[in-house]
């Protein structure tokens, strides 16, 4: 692996509530939109929690998995398993496609310098006003 970045996360000093907080609000926003809440959690766990960016996202991406398996029951109880396989190669094409821009997003990463992967949006050349 060709990164300058270690993989091991910084040991996190944040007491237990905090931890427990920062997890209860990512989980009810991403409840709230629909979304698995990895949008929210990427931030924190390098911000708040202090882990590198490459190993931010490996665990984000671990997370995500664990909530897609632990939403799937509920969501099969709300849409019938018959009106899902009806539509089949919808399914498939979005499992392909996601399964294809993971694997290449994940091999671009730990190709990549810890400061492209920590890289503020916009760029310093850019117009466009700072977050």
């Amino acid at each position: 692996m060709s990164t300058d970045q270690s993989l091991a996360p910084l040991r996190s000093t944040r007491s237990a509530p905090v931890v427990f907080g920062a997890g209860a609000a990512i989980g009810a926003l991403g409840g709230m939109i629909g979304l698995g809440g990895a949008e929210f959690r990427l931030p924190l766990l390098i911000g708040l929690f202090g882990f590198a960016a490459l190993s931010a996202v490996i665990l984000n991406k671990a997370m995500s998995l664990v909530v897609v398996l632990i939403a799937l029951p509920a969501r099969l109880a709300a849409v019938p398993a018959a009106e899902v396989a009806a539509r089949w190669p919808v399914a498939v094409n979005l499992l392909a496609g996601s399964l294809l821009g993971a694997w290449a997003g994940a091999s671009w990463a730990i190709r990549m310098r810890s400061a492209t992967l920590t890289r503020r949006w916009p760029p310093s050349w850019c117009s466009w006003p700072s977050p």
